[in-house]
C-alpha cells in the first residue's frame, strides 16, 4: 500500500513558503533602523564606510542593504559621567586621593572621529577612553607640586589647572567638548592629616602663647602708662602749688612793697608840708614835748635842761 503523494508535496511547499516568509521578513526588516533624536549614525558595508564625506546621518528613518550594511551610532547629546576615585604622588612624594567628573558633548562632527578612529570607540568605551586620558594629566600635574601647595593657598589654582588641562586634551584626543570639570573629592594620607593636625596644634599653642605675651605686655604697658600719669599728676599738682605759693609771695611782696611806696610816699608829703626833716624833726620834738607827761620819753634822745629832746628822725628821702 502506497501513501498518497500529493498530499506530501503540498506539505512541503507550505514549509517551504513560510520559511520564504520569514527570510523576506527577516531582510526587510534588516533593511532599515532608527536613528534616535539624541544620535547621530554611519553605515557600514562589509566593514567600510559608505560614504564617509557626507558626515553622520541624523536622526530619523533611514535604510541599508540586508546582510551587508550594519549601523554605527553615537549619542550626541550632553553626558556627565563620574570617574572612579584615582590616587596620584606629589613632588614631595605624599598620596593624594582624587575624583574627577565630566560634563561633556560631542558635536556630530566629531562621531565619525570617536567611532573609527580612536581605537576603542562609541558609546561603551568612551568613559574608559576619558577615564584614562584625564587620569594620566591628573597625575602629571600633581606629581609637580608639592602637597603643601595642593592642600593650602595653591589648592585652587592647581585645581583650575587639572580643569583646564583635561578639558584641553580630550578635546584635542577626542575632539568633544567639555563643557565642565569637576573634582567632588580631594583628600590627603592619613599621615599627612595627622602631621598637618600635629602643626595646627603647635601653630595654635604658638599663637595663643603670642596673644599672652602681648596681652602681658599691654598690661604691663597700662601699669606704665598709669603710673606715669598718676605722677604727672602729682608733678603738676605740686607745681601748681609751688606756682599758687610763688604767686601769693610776690603778691605779699608787691603788697608789702606797695605799702613800703605808700608809707614812704606819706612820709615825703610831710616833710614836704613841715618844709624839709628839719622842719619835720622840729614838729616830731613839738608833738612829744606836747605829749610828755613827766615821764621818760619813749623815744630815745639827750634832754637839755627841762626840755626833752628828740633826735632828728634819720629819714632817706626816696628818689
Amino acid at each position: 500500500m502506497t501513501m498518497p503523494v500529493p498530499s506530501v508535496r503540498i506539505g512541503s511547499r507550505n514549509i517551504l513558503l513560510g520559511a520564504s516568509i520569514i527570510t523576506l521578513a527577516a531582510l526587510a526588516s534588516g533593511s532599515w533602523f532608527l536613528v534616535r533624536q539624541n544620535e547621530v549614525a554611519y553605515v557600514t558595508r562589509f566593514g567600510q564606510v559608505v560614504n564617509a564625506q557626507a558626515g553622520p546621518l541624523q536622526p530619523g528613518l533611514h535604510f541599508k542593504l540586508p546582510l551587508a550594511d550594519s549601523a554605527d551610532t553615537v549619542s550626541i547629546s550632553t553626558d556627565t559621567v563620574k570617574l572612579p576615585a584615582m590616587k596620584a604622588f606629589t613632588r614631595d612624594t605624599q598620596e593624594v586621593t582624587l575624583q574627577i567628573s565630566l560634563t561633556y558633548n560631542m558635536p556630530p562632527t566629531a562621531a565619525y572621529h570617536l567611532l573609527y578612529e580612536v581605537g576603542r570607540a562609541g558609546n561603551i568605551d568612551i568613559a574608559h577612553n576619558l577615564e584614562s586620558v584625564a587620569n594620566d594629566r591628573v597625575r602629571s600635574i600633581v606629581s609637580r607640586q608639592d602637597v603643601t601647595a595642593l592642600a593650602g593657598e595653591g589648592r585652587e589654582k592647581i585645581v583650575d589647572d587639572i580643569k583646564v588641562t583635561i578639558a584641553s586634551e580630550l578635546n584635542r584626543l577626542f575632539r568633544i567638548e567639555v563643557q565642565d570639570v569637576q573634582i567632588p573629592a580631594l583628600d590627603f594620607s592619613a599621615q599627612y592629616k595627622e602631621a598637618v593636625n600635629r602643626a595646627t596644634l603647635a601653630r595654635a599653642q604658638r599663637v595663643q602663647a603670642e596673644q599672652d605675651r602681648e596681652r602681658a605686655r599691654v598690661e604691663a604697658e597700662t601699669v606704665v602708662v598709669k603710673a606715669r600719669g598718676e605722677a604727672d599728676s602729682q608733678y603738676a599738682r605740686a607745681e601748681g602749688q609751688a606756682r599758687a605759693q610763688l604767686a601769693q609771695a610776690r603778691a605779699e611782696a608787691e603788697a608789702t612793697k606797695l605799702r613800703g611806696e605808700a608809707d614812704a610816699s606819706a612820709m615825703r608829703a610831710k616833710i614836704e608840708a613841715a618844709g624839709g626833716i628839719d622842719g619835720y624833726a622840729r614838729q616830731l620834738q613839738a608833738q612829744a614835748a606836747l605829749n610828755w607827761k613827766g615821764g621818760l620819753p619813749q623815744i630815745m634822745g639827750t634832754s637839755v635842761g627841762s626840755v626833752p629832746f628828740i633826735l632828728p628822725l634819720q629819714l632817706e628821702e626816696r628818689q
